[in-house]
Protein backbone atom coordinates (compact mmCIF):
# COMPACT_ATOMS: atom_id res chain seq x y z
CA UNK A 1 0.00 0.00 0.00
CA UNK A 2 2.81 2.36 0.91
CA UNK A 3 4.55 1.53 -2.27
CA UNK A 4 1.02 2.24 -4.20
CA UNK A 5 0.76 5.96 -2.36
CA UNK A 6 4.24 6.69 -3.20
CA UNK A 7 4.13 5.55 -6.89
CA UNK A 8 1.06 7.64 -6.82
CA UNK A 9 2.41 10.89 -5.55
CA UNK A 10 5.41 11.08 -7.72
CA UNK A 11 3.45 10.27 -10.90
CA UNK A 12 0.91 13.34 -9.46
CA UNK A 13 4.64 15.54 -8.95
CA UNK A 14 5.57 14.91 -12.37
CA UNK A 15 2.23 15.81 -13.93
CA UNK A 16 2.50 18.93 -11.94
CA UNK A 17 6.02 19.38 -13.36
CA UNK A 18 5.07 18.68 -17.42
CA UNK A 19 1.81 21.20 -16.77
CA UNK A 20 4.10 24.09 -15.25
CA UNK A 21 6.48 23.58 -17.99
CA UNK A 22 4.29 23.79 -20.67
CA UNK A 23 2.00 26.83 -18.91
CA UNK A 24 5.45 28.49 -18.53
CA UNK A 25 6.57 28.15 -22.28
CA UNK A 26 2.80 28.63 -23.35
CA UNK A 27 0.70 32.09 -23.98
CA UNK A 28 -2.75 32.09 -24.62
CA UNK A 29 -4.38 34.91 -26.42
CA UNK A 30 -8.51 35.50 -26.43
CA UNK A 31 -9.56 37.59 -28.42
CA UNK A 32 -13.36 38.44 -29.75
CA UNK A 33 -13.50 37.33 -33.63
CA UNK A 34 -12.07 34.68 -35.78
CA UNK A 35 -9.68 36.01 -38.59
CA UNK A 36 -11.51 35.75 -41.85
CA UNK A 37 -8.38 34.63 -43.66
CA UNK A 38 -4.63 33.95 -42.44
CA UNK A 39 -3.53 36.21 -45.12
CA UNK A 40 -3.34 39.71 -44.34
CA UNK A 41 -2.37 40.60 -47.63
CA UNK A 42 -6.26 39.95 -48.48
CA UNK A 43 -7.67 40.77 -45.29
CA UNK A 44 -7.21 43.89 -42.80
CA UNK A 45 -10.00 43.21 -40.58
CA UNK A 46 -8.56 43.54 -36.91
CA UNK A 47 -8.66 39.64 -36.00
CA UNK A 48 -6.71 38.74 -39.29
CA UNK A 49 -3.94 41.29 -38.60
CA UNK A 50 -3.65 39.73 -35.33
CA UNK A 51 -3.40 36.41 -36.17
CA UNK A 52 -0.94 37.25 -39.04
CA UNK A 53 1.19 40.17 -39.74
CA UNK A 54 3.57 39.97 -36.62
CA UNK A 55 3.23 36.30 -35.47
CA UNK A 56 3.75 34.46 -38.97
CA UNK A 57 5.44 37.30 -41.52
CA UNK A 58 7.86 39.88 -41.88
CA UNK A 59 7.83 42.87 -44.63
CA UNK A 60 10.69 44.01 -46.17
CA UNK A 61 10.80 47.18 -43.68
CA UNK A 62 9.12 47.84 -40.66
CA UNK A 63 8.30 51.02 -38.48
CA UNK A 64 10.16 51.00 -34.95
CA UNK A 65 7.49 51.66 -31.89
CA UNK A 66 10.00 53.86 -30.12
CA UNK A 67 11.08 56.10 -33.11
CA UNK A 68 8.65 56.11 -35.32
CA UNK A 69 11.09 55.24 -38.20
CA UNK A 70 11.30 52.99 -40.56
CA UNK A 71 13.92 50.30 -39.82
CA UNK A 72 15.44 47.50 -41.77
CA UNK A 73 12.94 43.84 -41.86
CA UNK A 74 13.53 41.16 -44.37
CA UNK A 75 15.95 44.00 -46.01
CA UNK A 76 18.72 44.97 -44.43
CA UNK A 77 19.54 48.38 -46.41
CA UNK A 78 18.09 50.36 -49.37
CA UNK A 79 18.97 53.43 -51.56
CA UNK A 80 16.61 55.51 -53.35
CA UNK A 81 18.15 56.89 -57.08
CA UNK A 82 18.88 60.52 -57.55
CA UNK A 83 15.58 60.91 -59.90
CA UNK A 84 13.00 59.21 -56.79
CA UNK A 85 11.79 56.98 -59.29
CA UNK A 86 13.72 53.78 -57.89
CA UNK A 87 14.34 52.03 -54.63
CA UNK A 88 17.05 49.46 -54.98
CA UNK A 89 16.84 46.48 -51.65
CA UNK A 90 18.94 44.08 -50.43
CA UNK A 91 17.76 41.27 -48.73
CA UNK A 92 18.92 39.60 -45.51
CA UNK A 93 20.74 36.76 -46.17
CA UNK A 94 19.48 33.07 -44.77
CA UNK A 95 16.17 33.97 -43.84
CA UNK A 96 14.21 30.76 -43.40
CA UNK A 97 10.86 29.77 -44.26
CA UNK A 98 8.43 27.72 -41.43
CA UNK A 99 8.89 23.93 -41.62
CA UNK A 100 5.19 22.25 -41.04
CA UNK A 101 3.28 19.38 -41.68
CA UNK A 102 2.12 20.43 -45.39
CA UNK A 103 5.27 22.35 -46.35
CA UNK A 104 9.11 21.59 -46.84
CA UNK A 105 10.75 24.60 -47.79
CA UNK A 106 14.38 23.44 -49.89
CA UNK A 107 15.79 27.08 -49.88
CA UNK A 108 15.84 30.24 -48.06
CA UNK A 109 14.28 33.62 -49.09
CA UNK A 110 15.22 35.23 -52.28
CA UNK A 111 13.92 37.55 -54.56
CA UNK A 112 11.25 35.61 -56.71
CA UNK A 113 9.14 35.68 -53.27
CA UNK A 114 9.31 39.35 -53.04
CA UNK A 115 8.29 39.72 -56.67
CA UNK A 116 5.54 37.02 -56.23
CA UNK A 117 3.89 38.30 -53.01
CA UNK A 118 3.37 41.76 -54.40
CA UNK A 119 2.86 41.06 -58.25
CA UNK A 120 0.16 39.51 -56.89
CA UNK A 121 -1.74 43.02 -56.05
CA UNK A 122 0.25 44.18 -59.01
CA UNK A 123 -0.21 41.68 -62.17
CA UNK A 124 -3.83 40.24 -63.37
CA UNK A 125 -1.86 37.82 -65.04
CA UNK A 126 -0.38 36.13 -61.72
CA UNK A 127 -1.81 32.83 -60.75
CA UNK A 128 -2.95 34.01 -57.20
CA UNK A 129 -3.84 37.26 -58.56
CA UNK A 130 -7.53 36.52 -58.42
CA UNK A 131 -7.50 33.56 -56.04
CA UNK A 132 -10.61 33.45 -53.29
CA UNK A 133 -11.99 36.11 -55.19
CA UNK A 134 -9.03 39.04 -54.39
CA UNK A 135 -9.11 40.43 -57.68
CA UNK A 136 -11.50 43.11 -56.40
CA UNK A 137 -9.74 43.63 -52.96
CA UNK A 138 -9.72 46.99 -51.80
CA UNK A 139 -5.70 46.45 -51.48
CA UNK A 140 -5.38 45.28 -54.96
CA UNK A 141 -6.65 48.94 -56.05
CA UNK A 142 -5.58 51.37 -53.32
CA UNK A 143 -3.17 52.33 -52.53
CA UNK A 144 0.52 50.50 -53.05
CA UNK A 145 -0.65 49.03 -56.57
CA UNK A 146 -1.14 53.28 -58.00
CA UNK A 147 2.51 53.43 -56.82
CA UNK A 148 5.03 51.17 -59.00
CA UNK A 149 5.12 50.38 -62.38
CA UNK A 150 7.29 47.30 -62.21
CA UNK A 151 9.52 45.79 -59.69
CA UNK A 152 12.77 43.97 -60.89
CA UNK A 153 14.74 41.05 -59.71
CA UNK A 154 18.61 42.49 -59.87
CA UNK A 155 20.09 39.25 -58.27
CA UNK A 156 18.27 36.92 -55.69
CA UNK A 157 18.95 39.00 -53.14
CA UNK A 158 18.29 42.41 -54.64
CA UNK A 159 14.67 43.89 -55.83
CA UNK A 160 14.45 47.26 -57.56
CA UNK A 161 10.88 48.92 -57.40
CA UNK A 162 10.71 51.53 -60.57
CA UNK A 163 7.69 54.13 -59.54
CA UNK A 164 5.34 55.68 -61.84
CA UNK A 165 6.01 59.09 -60.25
CA UNK A 166 8.22 60.02 -57.60
CA UNK A 167 6.70 59.61 -54.10
CA UNK A 168 7.49 59.29 -50.87
CA UNK A 169 5.28 56.76 -48.98
CA UNK A 170 6.69 53.91 -50.80
CA UNK A 171 8.23 52.70 -47.62
CA UNK A 172 5.23 53.93 -45.21
CA UNK A 173 3.25 50.97 -47.83
CA UNK A 174 6.06 48.57 -47.52
CA UNK A 175 6.06 48.33 -43.75
CA UNK A 176 2.08 48.18 -44.00
CA UNK A 177 0.18 44.89 -42.66
CA UNK A 178 -0.74 43.57 -46.98
CA UNK A 179 2.63 43.57 -47.59
CA UNK A 180 4.01 40.12 -45.67
CA UNK A 181 6.16 38.41 -47.94
CA UNK A 182 5.27 34.41 -48.71
CA UNK A 183 7.01 31.40 -49.91
CA UNK A 184 7.04 31.34 -54.17
CA UNK A 185 8.09 27.67 -53.28
CA UNK A 186 5.53 26.98 -51.63
CA UNK A 187 2.57 28.85 -53.89
CA UNK A 188 4.07 26.61 -57.01
CA UNK A 189 3.52 23.44 -54.99
CA UNK A 190 0.13 24.16 -54.08
CA UNK A 191 -0.68 25.11 -57.94
CA UNK A 192 1.21 21.86 -59.09
CA UNK A 193 -1.70 19.92 -56.23
CA UNK A 194 -4.58 22.05 -57.55
CA UNK A 195 -5.01 23.78 -53.91
CA UNK A 196 -3.99 27.34 -54.89
CA UNK A 197 -6.66 28.58 -52.33
CA UNK A 198 -4.82 27.10 -49.51
CA UNK A 199 -2.01 29.93 -49.52
CA UNK A 200 -4.65 32.22 -47.61
CA UNK A 201 -5.39 29.36 -44.91
CA UNK A 202 -2.71 27.32 -44.19
CA UNK A 203 0.11 30.30 -44.76
CA UNK A 204 3.74 29.95 -44.87
CA UNK A 205 5.72 32.74 -43.62
CA UNK A 206 9.56 33.88 -42.19
CA UNK A 207 7.57 35.09 -38.69
CA UNK A 208 8.82 34.34 -34.97
CA UNK A 209 5.64 31.87 -34.48
CA UNK A 210 4.29 29.06 -37.45
CA UNK A 211 1.06 28.02 -38.33
CA UNK A 212 0.12 24.77 -36.68
CA UNK A 213 -3.72 24.20 -36.61
CA UNK A 214 -7.24 25.88 -36.58
CA UNK A 215 -10.22 23.97 -35.62
CA UNK A 216 -13.74 24.41 -35.41
CA UNK A 217 -14.01 26.24 -32.17
CA UNK A 218 -11.96 28.83 -33.01
CA UNK A 219 -8.74 28.24 -31.80
CA UNK A 220 -5.86 28.77 -33.35
CA UNK A 221 -2.34 26.85 -32.77
CA UNK A 222 0.93 28.23 -33.29
CA UNK A 223 4.63 26.55 -32.24
CA UNK A 224 7.96 28.47 -32.61
CA UNK A 225 9.78 28.93 -35.56
CA UNK A 226 13.14 27.70 -34.54
CA UNK A 227 14.89 28.87 -37.51
CA UNK A 228 13.97 32.43 -36.91
CA UNK A 229 17.32 34.56 -36.66
CA UNK A 230 16.07 37.65 -35.25
CA UNK A 231 15.53 38.11 -31.37
CA UNK A 232 12.48 36.14 -29.33
CA UNK A 233 11.07 36.10 -26.59
CA UNK A 234 10.44 33.00 -24.28
CA UNK A 235 7.06 31.81 -25.93
CA UNK A 236 7.05 28.63 -27.57
CA UNK A 237 3.79 27.24 -28.13
CA UNK A 238 0.94 30.49 -28.74
CA UNK A 239 -2.56 30.01 -28.59
CA UNK A 240 -5.60 31.68 -29.66
CA UNK A 241 -9.12 31.00 -28.69
CA UNK A 242 -12.10 33.01 -29.52
CA UNK A 243 -15.19 34.53 -27.40
CA UNK A 244 -17.04 36.90 -28.11
CA UNK A 245 -18.12 37.81 -24.62
CA UNK A 246 -15.84 40.54 -23.73
CA UNK A 247 -17.65 39.31 -19.82
CA UNK A 248 -16.18 35.79 -20.63
CA UNK A 249 -12.92 36.70 -21.81
CA UNK A 250 -12.09 39.08 -18.80
CA UNK A 251 -13.59 36.01 -16.28
CA UNK A 252 -10.84 33.35 -18.13
CA UNK A 253 -8.43 36.59 -17.88
CA UNK A 254 -8.72 36.36 -13.99
CA UNK A 255 -8.51 32.80 -13.67
CA UNK A 256 -5.22 31.90 -15.53
CA UNK A 257 -6.97 30.78 -18.30
CA UNK A 258 -5.75 33.69 -20.56
CA UNK A 259 -2.70 35.66 -20.27
CA UNK A 260 -4.06 38.68 -22.70
CA UNK A 261 -7.72 39.36 -24.35
CA UNK A 262 -8.27 41.69 -26.85
CA UNK A 263 -10.77 44.32 -26.67
CA UNK A 264 -12.24 44.33 -22.76
CA UNK A 265 -16.03 45.61 -22.02
CA UNK A 266 -15.78 50.05 -21.72
CA UNK A 267 -18.08 48.43 -18.43
CA UNK A 268 -14.79 46.36 -17.30
CA UNK A 269 -11.85 49.04 -17.77
CA UNK A 270 -12.18 50.73 -14.36
CA UNK A 271 -12.49 47.44 -12.56
CA UNK A 272 -8.82 46.40 -14.61
CA UNK A 273 -7.88 49.17 -13.68
CA UNK A 274 -7.60 48.70 -10.51
CA UNK A 275 -6.61 45.36 -10.78
CA UNK A 276 -2.76 44.90 -9.67
CA UNK A 277 -2.62 41.82 -11.26
CA UNK A 278 -3.82 42.72 -14.82
CA UNK A 279 -2.58 46.19 -17.21
CA UNK A 280 -4.08 47.97 -19.69
CA UNK A 281 -2.21 48.36 -23.47
CA UNK A 282 -4.23 51.32 -24.46
CA UNK A 283 -3.10 52.43 -28.11
CA UNK A 284 -4.61 55.26 -29.83
CA UNK A 285 -5.09 54.31 -33.66
CA UNK A 286 -5.19 56.88 -36.38
CA UNK A 287 -9.37 55.39 -36.98
CA UNK A 288 -10.98 58.01 -37.04
CA UNK A 289 -14.58 59.19 -36.80
CA UNK A 290 -16.32 61.95 -38.77
CA UNK A 291 -19.79 64.17 -39.71
CA UNK A 292 -19.30 65.34 -42.92
CA UNK A 293 -20.23 68.67 -44.61
CA UNK A 294 -21.97 68.45 -48.07
CA UNK A 295 -20.31 71.62 -49.71
CA UNK A 296 -22.14 71.61 -52.86
CA UNK A 297 -25.09 72.07 -50.76
CA UNK A 298 -26.07 75.78 -50.82
CA UNK A 299 -26.69 76.31 -47.10
CA UNK A 300 -23.14 74.51 -46.42
CA UNK A 301 -21.13 76.55 -48.66
CA UNK A 302 -20.18 78.96 -46.13
CA UNK A 303 -17.45 77.82 -43.71
CA UNK A 304 -19.02 79.89 -41.34
CA UNK A 305 -22.23 77.77 -41.20
CA UNK A 306 -19.73 74.80 -41.15
CA UNK A 307 -18.22 76.18 -38.10
CA UNK A 308 -21.32 77.21 -36.18
CA UNK A 309 -23.08 73.92 -36.61
CA UNK A 310 -19.95 72.57 -35.50
CA UNK A 311 -19.86 74.70 -32.70
CA UNK A 312 -23.57 73.06 -31.80
CA UNK A 313 -22.40 69.41 -31.39
CA UNK A 314 -21.20 68.54 -27.63
CA UNK A 315 -18.62 66.08 -28.52
CA UNK A 316 -18.28 64.54 -25.16
CA UNK A 317 -21.55 63.62 -24.72
CA UNK A 318 -20.90 61.53 -27.81
CA UNK A 319 -17.81 60.28 -26.65
CA UNK A 320 -19.60 58.91 -23.54
CA UNK A 321 -22.72 57.61 -24.51
CA UNK A 322 -21.30 55.76 -28.17
CA UNK A 323 -17.91 54.78 -27.02
CA UNK A 324 -17.39 54.91 -23.48
CA UNK A 325 -13.89 55.10 -22.91
CA UNK A 326 -12.70 53.20 -25.85
CA UNK A 327 -11.88 56.81 -28.02
CA UNK A 328 -10.63 60.14 -27.66
CA UNK A 329 -11.96 63.23 -28.57
CA UNK A 330 -10.34 64.82 -30.79
CA UNK A 331 -10.08 67.92 -32.73
CA UNK A 332 -7.92 67.50 -35.52
CA UNK A 333 -7.94 64.47 -38.87
CA UNK A 334 -4.55 63.40 -37.48
CA UNK A 335 -3.86 61.55 -34.55
CA UNK A 336 -1.71 62.74 -31.29
CA UNK A 337 0.70 59.76 -32.29
CA UNK A 338 1.27 61.11 -35.99
CA UNK A 339 4.44 63.08 -36.59
CA UNK A 340 2.68 65.53 -39.13
CA UNK A 341 0.37 66.79 -36.38
CA UNK A 342 -0.26 70.45 -35.47
CA UNK A 343 -0.42 71.00 -31.94
CA UNK A 344 -1.65 73.13 -29.59
CA UNK A 345 -5.00 74.13 -31.46
CA UNK A 346 -6.83 76.45 -29.47
CA UNK A 347 -10.64 75.94 -30.30
CA UNK A 348 -13.93 76.29 -28.70
CA UNK A 349 -15.57 72.59 -29.33
CA UNK A 350 -18.93 73.28 -27.85
CA UNK A 351 -20.48 76.65 -28.02
CA UNK A 352 -24.12 76.55 -28.79
CA UNK A 353 -25.47 80.32 -27.98
CA UNK A 354 -22.75 81.29 -29.97
CA UNK A 355 -23.28 78.91 -33.07
CA UNK A 356 -27.29 80.06 -32.75
CA UNK A 357 -26.08 83.71 -32.65
CA UNK A 358 -23.45 83.02 -35.87
CA UNK A 359 -26.00 81.22 -37.93
CA UNK A 360 -28.87 84.34 -36.99
CA UNK A 361 -26.55 86.90 -38.37
CA UNK A 362 -25.80 84.75 -41.58
CA UNK A 363 -29.25 84.94 -42.29
CA UNK A 364 -29.14 80.63 -42.08
CA UNK A 365 -32.99 78.67 -42.96
CA UNK A 366 -33.93 77.67 -40.46
CA UNK A 367 -36.97 76.04 -41.98
CA UNK A 368 -34.49 74.63 -43.62
CA UNK A 369 -34.22 70.55 -42.85
CA UNK A 370 -30.87 69.20 -42.29
CA UNK A 371 -30.79 65.39 -43.24
CA UNK A 372 -28.08 63.07 -41.91
CA UNK A 373 -27.43 60.45 -43.84
CA UNK A 374 -26.08 57.15 -41.44
CA UNK A 375 -24.86 53.89 -42.42
CA UNK A 376 -26.94 51.07 -41.07
CA UNK A 377 -23.99 48.99 -39.15
CA UNK A 378 -21.33 50.10 -36.90
CA UNK A 379 -18.10 49.88 -38.14
CA UNK A 380 -14.51 49.88 -36.76
CA UNK A 381 -14.34 54.36 -36.38
CA UNK A 382 -18.28 54.17 -35.16
CA UNK A 383 -19.92 51.35 -33.08
CA UNK A 384 -23.37 52.98 -33.63
CA UNK A 385 -23.70 55.59 -36.09
CA UNK A 386 -27.80 55.96 -35.15
CA UNK A 387 -27.37 56.59 -31.52
CA UNK A 388 -24.23 59.12 -32.40
CA UNK A 389 -27.09 60.91 -35.16
CA UNK A 390 -29.50 61.11 -32.29
CA UNK A 391 -27.28 63.01 -29.89
CA UNK A 392 -26.66 65.33 -32.90
CA UNK A 393 -29.83 65.91 -34.10
CA UNK A 394 -30.82 66.37 -30.41
CA UNK A 395 -27.90 69.35 -30.04
CA UNK A 396 -29.51 70.45 -33.49
CA UNK A 397 -32.82 71.36 -32.35
CA UNK A 398 -31.32 73.33 -29.01
CA UNK A 399 -30.01 75.89 -31.82
CA UNK A 400 -33.42 75.85 -33.93
CA UNK A 401 -32.12 73.46 -36.40
CA UNK A 402 -35.09 70.20 -37.15
CA UNK A 403 -32.64 67.38 -38.23
CA UNK A 404 -34.24 64.26 -40.35
CA UNK A 405 -31.73 60.84 -39.87
CA UNK A 406 -31.83 58.94 -42.76
CA UNK A 407 -30.57 54.67 -42.04
CA UNK A 408 -29.29 53.90 -45.56
CA UNK A 409 -26.70 50.29 -46.29
CA UNK A 410 -25.26 48.83 -49.37
CA UNK A 411 -25.99 50.37 -52.79
CA UNK A 412 -28.29 52.45 -51.93
CA UNK A 413 -25.78 54.25 -49.29
CA UNK A 414 -23.06 54.24 -52.45
CA UNK A 415 -25.95 55.78 -54.71
CA UNK A 416 -27.11 58.38 -52.21
CA UNK A 417 -23.24 59.07 -51.60
CA UNK A 418 -22.16 59.38 -55.21
CA UNK A 419 -25.57 61.63 -56.24
CA UNK A 420 -24.82 64.26 -53.15
CA UNK A 421 -28.16 63.66 -51.90
CA UNK A 422 -27.64 64.47 -48.87
CA UNK A 423 -26.57 67.18 -46.20
CA UNK A 424 -24.07 65.78 -43.91
CA UNK A 425 -22.78 62.10 -43.84
CA UNK A 426 -21.96 60.45 -40.20
CA UNK A 427 -18.84 58.54 -41.72
CA UNK A 428 -14.83 58.27 -40.83
CA UNK A 429 -11.69 56.39 -42.54
CA UNK A 430 -10.02 52.99 -41.42
CA UNK A 431 -6.05 53.97 -42.08
CA UNK A 432 -3.75 51.49 -43.21
CA UNK A 433 -0.41 52.86 -43.53
CA UNK A 434 1.92 55.18 -41.31
CA UNK A 435 1.44 58.09 -43.43
CA UNK A 436 -0.43 61.40 -43.40
CA UNK A 437 -1.50 61.40 -47.40
CA UNK A 438 -2.93 58.03 -46.13
CA UNK A 439 -5.78 60.33 -44.25
CA UNK A 440 -5.52 63.64 -45.96
CA UNK A 441 -6.10 62.42 -50.10
CA UNK A 442 -8.93 60.38 -49.62
CA UNK A 443 -10.94 63.49 -47.21
CA UNK A 444 -9.64 66.08 -48.90
CA UNK A 445 -8.50 65.16 -52.39
CA UNK A 446 -9.95 67.22 -55.64
CA UNK A 447 -9.33 63.71 -57.03
CA UNK A 448 -11.43 61.74 -54.30
CA UNK A 449 -15.42 60.92 -54.10
CA UNK A 450 -17.54 60.43 -51.85
CA UNK A 451 -16.99 56.82 -52.30
CA UNK A 452 -13.35 56.99 -51.71
CA UNK A 453 -13.35 59.19 -48.75
CA UNK A 454 -14.49 62.83 -49.96
CA UNK A 455 -17.72 62.65 -48.57
CA UNK A 456 -18.09 66.30 -48.06
CA UNK A 457 -17.35 67.04 -51.56
CA UNK A 458 -14.37 69.93 -51.11
CA UNK A 459 -11.91 70.62 -53.10
CA UNK A 460 -9.54 73.51 -52.74
CA UNK A 461 -6.97 74.23 -55.01
CA UNK A 462 -4.31 75.27 -52.22
CA UNK A 463 -5.21 71.76 -50.37
CA UNK A 464 -4.78 69.67 -53.40
CA UNK A 465 -1.38 71.66 -54.23
CA UNK A 466 0.20 71.23 -50.98
CA UNK A 467 -1.28 66.98 -51.39
CA UNK A 468 0.94 67.18 -54.81
CA UNK A 469 3.82 68.25 -53.60
CA UNK A 470 4.54 66.55 -50.72
CA UNK A 471 4.43 63.10 -52.28
CA UNK A 472 7.52 64.32 -54.00
CA UNK A 473 9.18 66.82 -51.14
CA UNK A 474 12.53 65.58 -50.65
CA UNK A 475 12.83 67.79 -47.36
CA UNK A 476 11.31 66.33 -44.19
CA UNK A 477 10.73 69.11 -42.75
CA UNK A 478 8.78 71.02 -45.15
CA UNK A 479 6.91 67.97 -45.77
CA UNK A 480 5.52 68.40 -42.03
CA UNK A 481 5.19 72.28 -42.91
CA UNK A 482 3.21 71.40 -46.20
CA UNK A 483 0.79 69.00 -43.58
CA UNK A 484 1.04 72.17 -40.94
CA UNK A 485 -0.90 74.03 -43.71
CA UNK A 486 -3.50 71.81 -44.86
CA UNK A 487 -4.76 71.66 -40.99
CA UNK A 488 -4.82 75.06 -40.50
CA UNK A 489 -6.75 75.51 -43.69
CA UNK A 490 -9.39 72.46 -43.18
CA UNK A 491 -9.56 73.51 -39.57
CA UNK A 492 -10.74 77.17 -40.94
CA UNK A 493 -12.92 75.75 -43.89
CA UNK A 494 -14.37 73.26 -41.60
CA UNK A 495 -15.46 70.33 -44.73
CA UNK A 496 -15.11 67.87 -41.58
CA UNK A 497 -15.88 67.45 -37.39
CA UNK A 498 -13.82 65.32 -36.54
CA UNK A 499 -15.38 63.46 -33.32
CA UNK A 500 -12.74 60.48 -32.16
CA UNK A 501 -9.78 58.69 -32.58
CA UNK A 502 -10.63 55.10 -31.37
CA UNK A 503 -8.42 53.24 -28.90
CA UNK A 504 -7.22 49.90 -29.30
CA UNK A 505 -7.69 47.95 -25.87
CA UNK A 506 -6.02 45.18 -24.88
CA UNK A 507 -5.98 43.67 -20.84
CA UNK A 508 -2.67 41.55 -20.13
CA UNK A 509 -1.85 39.68 -17.18
CA UNK A 510 0.83 41.09 -15.32
CA UNK A 511 2.69 37.59 -15.67
CA UNK A 512 3.44 38.18 -19.55
CA UNK A 513 5.73 41.40 -20.56
CA UNK A 514 6.97 42.69 -23.81
CA UNK A 515 3.76 42.20 -26.04
CA UNK A 516 3.67 45.24 -28.49
CA UNK A 517 0.82 46.49 -29.79
CA UNK A 518 0.48 48.27 -33.33
CA UNK A 519 -3.17 50.10 -34.02
CA UNK A 520 -2.25 49.92 -37.72
CA UNK A 521 -0.63 46.22 -38.02
CA UNK A 522 -1.83 44.61 -35.08
CA UNK A 523 -0.53 43.18 -31.71
CA UNK A 524 2.70 41.41 -31.85
CA UNK A 525 3.85 38.45 -29.68
CA UNK A 526 7.81 38.64 -31.00
CA UNK A 527 9.08 40.03 -27.92
CA UNK A 528 7.03 38.25 -25.28
CA UNK A 529 8.10 36.93 -22.61
CA UNK A 530 5.85 35.21 -19.76
CA UNK A 531 7.58 34.85 -16.16
CA UNK A 532 7.91 31.62 -14.07
CA UNK A 533 4.86 30.55 -11.81
CA UNK A 534 5.11 30.86 -8.60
Amino acid sequence: MRLICLLFLVISLTGCYQNKALTQNTLIYCTESLPSSFNPLISHDVASLDATTHQLFNRLVKIDEETNQFVPDLAEKWEQSEDKLRYRFTLRSDVHFHHTDYFTPTRTLNADDVLFSLNRMLDKNNPYHFINNQGNNFFYNHPFTNLLSEINKIDDLTIEFVLLKPDVTLLANLAAHYSVIHSKEYADQLLAQGTPKNIDFEPIGTGPFKFKQYDNNGTIRYSKHSLFAQKTGNIDNLIYFTNTSASKRYTKLLSGECDAISYPAASQLETISENENVSIISKVSANLALWAFNTSKPTLQDHRVRQAISKAINVKTILNAVYFQSALQTKTLLNKQSWALKANIDETLFAPEQARQTLQSLDYDFSKVLTILVPESGDTFNPNFHKTAELIQANLAAIGIQAQIINLSGKALKDRLKNGDYDTYLTGINVHINDPDSIFRPLLSCNSTPNTGNSSHWCSDETQSLLDASLTEPDFAQRIKNYYKIQVITREQRPYLPIAHVLRLDAVSNTISNIEVNPLTGINFQYAIKQDLK
